[in-house]
């Protein structure tokens, strides 16, 4: 078990076509298959903040990047027929699944694989609902997914999708409050779901037996006795039954903002408004701190705190070897286009 992460920026992702530099994204497209890292997709604005005129782009460029001793190496760059933002992603079988919204209607699931280290990727299927900011995971060849924005609006909702029959169902019912952008992961036949937010942020948990469907509440984020938030916050194994968990959103903040933003009128409200996206980086609070979660011990501690600018949407994959953060916001509507690596 690692007592201390030593995180190196180690690469700017290369510029999306058409673009002269990589200002970073948001809400990726994001798995490791082997030591290779596919991420992509996401949104910023380009035109700069929406209080000056900036307008959200949600981007079709992905990335296939090799892992090597010093950094990593750009192998693939490819362009979707249409852009990838804020879907779900999952890792099963050197295969990387995603849901991406085609229209305002339905979806695609997308399978993305690595051949002759180029991106190869396939739509295998159309599904009749949309899909934001929701959880993903594969087990024994099945897509679970939802529990987010589902067409439209927060949902509780959880599918399951069989590879095989390509039949999908409401597996069950996700106990918690509405939320969407948690964070989730398999873990001895049980789902863990942690997490996101809505008008206000969670720090709860609940995991889902995935044989007799039955949740269980797990225990809440807190450390030193403060309730942290994983709203926007991403996770990778850091062991074998250890998670790290780094970025998000800060409680007292978010909630103060989605208040005001949605209550003030008038001029009060456009003030607010441009106040609030001029505010420092500093200003937002996000979460800086290194979380490890152990599975097996249902709990909660702390390492230490990285030395860059919280994420939030950002991609936290990890090879048998590295933990990467890669991309997100540092404050709303600001992103950044750089790779940090620590060693596990």
């Amino acid at each position: 078990m690692s007592t201390q992460l030593k995180w190196t920026n180690i690469a700017t992702v290369v510029a999306q076509k058409g673009y002269e530099n990589n200002i970073g994204t948001a809400g990726l497209v994001k798995g490791v298959l082997g030591n290779k890292l596919i991420f992509g997709g996401g949104a910023n604005f380009p035109g700069g903040l929406p209080v000056d005129g900036g307008v959200k782009v949600n981007h079709k460029d992905v990335y296939l990047y090799e892992e090597t001793a010093d950094g990593v190496t750009l192998l693939d760059q490819i362009q979707f027929d249409y852009p990838l933002a804020y879907g779900p992603s999952a890792v099963h079988n050197d295969t990387l699944y995603y849901i991406a919204n085609k229209t305002e209607t339905s979806s695609e699931l997308l399978v993305f694989t690595v051949v002759d280290n180029k991106l190869k990727v396939e739509v295998i299927d159309t599904l009749p609902l949309t899909v934001e900011n929701v959880i993903a995971k594969v087990h024994d060849n099945k897509l679970y997914f939802g529990i987010g924005s589902i067409n439209g609006s927060n949902n509780n909702e959880l599918y399951a999708y069989d590879l095989a029959t390509k039949k999908f169902e409401v597996f069950s019912e996700f106990p918690g409050k509405l939320r969407n952008q948690a964070v989730s992961y398999v873990y001895n036949n049980e789902l863990y779901v942690y997490g996101g937010g809505a008008s206000e942020t969670y720090n709860d948990g609940y995991k889902v037996n995935l044989k007799s469907k039955e949740w269980t509440q797990l225990a809440d984020v807190v450390i030193d006795n403060e309730e942290v938030s994983l709203l926007g916050a991403d996770l990778a194994p850091l062991n074998e039954d250890e998670l790290l968990v780094i970025g998000g959103f800060n409680k007292d903040v978010w909630k103060d903002a989605v208040f005001n933003l949605t209550t003030l009128q008038g001029e009060d409200h456009a003030k607010y408004r441009d106040a609030y996206f001029r505010r420092p980086v500093s200003d937002y609070k996000w979460n800086k701190k290194e979380l490890v979660y152990n599975l097996k011990e249902n709990r909660w501690y702390q390492l230490g705190e990285i030395p860059f600018e919280a994420p939030c949407g950002h991609a936290v994959l990890a090879t048998d070897t590295n933990i990467y953060s890669i991309m997100g916001e540092i404050k709303p509507a600001e992103r950044k286009p750089y790779i940090h690596r620590t060693k596990k």
